[in-house]
């Protein structure tokens, strides 16, 4: 749209989608809000020269831009060959022929420079990522101006959605289109005309409504982009941003004119230019206004803009670490168990004994940042036979989150069962537990601009662990021991979904959510009998993801009446890795005392201490 408000975001720049992309590319179809420079500028202020002349300089980037940024992804236009289609003037039928007809019209109505893209290129790219806004110029141009045709705008612009989607497209986030009748363009209008811009603010909304009830009856995967919302949130708060806001009695004329409604740069005579921070004022500042003009945003709101933009995609990857912690935590019981089973497969005498272990483990995550989990463990063995060992165990465990854009705490409560049994050579062990997690804070942070903003909430979930290994003693001299080791672990977590709160236009409704991890492992066992109270050990294992589906999440935005779409949410490599442990073990009278550092390649990496004490009972 040549007119119209802002779209646009990019605080989040470090965010977490910055170290890991889920998408191949970043298409764009719609009017100036998105043009990256298809007609040679972009629809925002420029930045100057540095000594307050605005009429030079580079055009300030836009909110597309910022996104693609964010996910490593070139946002260049289309007229240059690049993937932003998007258009200055551009209706939603002029949208529709960049889509899938007549082509990319420079500009609109005009000569066919490059063809649609559907025609080019027949299919959109399933892990691309889509971004469609539309429909302010058909009420600029005078196509929208009654019910019926405010619909078919509507109806238009989801025909290229459709049409994206049944070319393969399975990511399209669609904008709606922000309130026109509190532009600089509209309220100028309004003093001539009152009335005006409540009509225009009228209109604004049907179409926003039309859109989102034909929307729901569109088999696309449709990600709502709440334009409307986040700059009417800019607009309630632009006192907070250092936006000129209220009226100014110093104005004389404009005296009771919002400021916030005023322009930047009037040269198109569509507005009401600031006397003060206008391009053309006393202090030319843009970063003092809403508005470049009349109803396009300036470079400060387009990165606010920006910033929403990147919270819409990096929000499902934050939640979808939850179900990791539960993985985590599942993880961390068998580990604890680990010593008791290790004890067990080296001892000369099979006895019956309680044991304590406490352990902590420290983890990067890849949104930056890192997870701690704590976990006490309580739990009795039984010498069944010489040959044969049970136990049974129950745990306790406290995790925190801190990472880029999320702090997530949550604590479990679970129980367990450890077999070990021997025959000749042949060493055979294995654990199965169950944790109940309660997620009790998860705070979701993200920045407007200079504004954080945190959406809250809380769930429960499960996780659980089976773990299975054999071995083979080749070595055993009276200090040495050292067996090759086979070995199958499988992890599985649940989430239960849950509802955000607090976060202003950036709240959602998270769906369930459930993973799996399947390992194989093959490696070494070593035990040195140092004296007769001391022990060390080394374990030495690579290890094998099976698992590497990609995960998604069902999201529904709760400010908006739009159906549930999902997201990428957790991505699975299958992967090859190193798991280590070293230890020592000592006895105290009839007790032992042992000290265990694990190290595992798997993700990010992962460091764990395991402290546990054994007494024969």
């Amino acid at each position: 749209m040549r007119k119209l408000t802002a779209l646009c975001v990019a605080t989040l720049l470090c965010s977490p989608v910055s170290a890991q992309s889920y998408f191949s590319e970043l298409l764009i179809f719609g009017d100036s809000l998105l043009d990256s420079g298809n007609l040679g500028r972009r629809f925002t202020n420029r930045l100057g020269d540095g000594s307050g002349d605005y009429a030079v300089g580079p055009y300030a980037n836009i909110a597309p831009q910022y996104l693609g940024l964010a996910l490593g992804l070139a946002t260049d236009p289309a007229a240059a060959g690049g993937t932003n289609y998007a258009v200055g003037g551009y209706e939603t039928a002029d949208i529709l022929n960049s889509i899938n007809g007549s082509g990319l019209a420079l500009p609109a109505g005009g000569t066919v420079a490059r063809p649609a893209y559907l025609t080019e290129f027949n299919r959109v790219d399933p892990n691309a990522l889509v971004l469609i806004d539309g429909g302010g110029n058909d009420f600029l141009n005078g196509t929208a101006t009654d019910q019926a045709s405010i619909v078919m705008s509507a109806q238009t612009l989801l025909a290229g959605v459709s049409a994206v989607s049944g070319a393969g497209g399975r990511y399209i986030m669609l904008s709606n289109l922000p309130d026109l009748g509190k532009t600089p363009a509209a309220q100028a209008q309004n003093l001539s005309l009152p009335g005006y811009a409540e009509t225009v603010s009228a209109g604004a909304a049907g179409y926003n409504q039309a859109l989102t009830t034909y929307a729901n009856f569109n088999q696309a995967n449709i990600i709502p982009v709440d334009l409307a919302g986040v700059i009417s949130y800019v607009s309630d708060n632009a006192e907070d941003y250092g936006f000129a806001n209220g009226t100014n009695a110093a104005f004389g004329p404009l005296a009771g004119f919002d400021q916030r409604y005023m322009c930047f740069d009037d040269s198109g005579g569509d507005c009401v230019e600031h006397p003060v921070y206008g391009i053309d004022g006393v202090s030319p500042d843009p970063d003092k206004l809403l508005f470049n003009d009349g109803v396009h945003p300036t470079a400060k709101v387009g990165a606010i803009t920006g910033d929403y933009l990147i919270d819409v995609v990096v929000a499902p990857q934050l939640v979808g670490q939850l179900s990791g912690i539960a993985l985590g935590m599942a993880r961390t019981q068998h580990n604890s168990l680990a010593q008791t089973l290790r004890e067990n497969r080296w001892a000369a005498n099979n006895v019956d004994r309680f044991f304590v272990s406490a352990s902590g483990v420290n983890e990067d995550v890849p949104s930056g940042g890192d997870q701690q989990t704590k976990h006490l463990t309580l739990g009795y063995n039984n010498a069944v036979s010489s040959a044969m060992s049970l136990g049974a165990a129950v745990s306790m465990a406290k995790h925190e989150t801190d990472s880029d854009g999320a702090d997530f705490s949550a604590s479990s409560l679970g129980v367990s069962g450890l077999l070990n049994y021997r025959d000749g050579n042949w060493l055979a062990e294995g654990s199965v537990g169950l944790s109940i997690i309660d997620y009790s804070d998860l705070d979701r942070h993200f920045n407007l601009g200079d504004r954080m903003l945190t959406a809250s909430g809380g769930t429960d979930g499960y996780g659980w662990h089976f773990d299975a290994q054999l071995a083979y003693q080749l070595t055993a001299t009276e200090n040495v021991s050292v067996a090759p080791a086979l070995g199958a672990r499988l992890l599985s977590a649940n989430v239960d979904g849950y509802t955000e709160s607090g976060g202003a236009v950036s709240n959602y409704r998270w769906g369930e959510q459930r993973r799996q991890s399947r390992q194989l492992r093959a490696g070494v066992l070593a035990n040195l009998v140092v004296s007769d109270k001391v022990n060390v050990y080394a374990e030495l294992f690579s290890v094998s993801e099976l698992e590497d589906a990609d995960e998604t999440i069902d999201v529904t935005n709760t400010n908006l009446g739009f159906s549930s779409y999902h997201m990428p949410s957790y991505r699975a490599d299958s992967d090859t890795f190193v798991d280590a442990t070293v230890g020592v073990s000592v006895a105290l009278d009839k007790s032992r005392l042992a000290l265990n550092i694990l190290y595992s390649g798997e993700g990010e990496g992962r460091e764990s201490v395991v402290l546990n004490y054994s007494r024969p009972f």
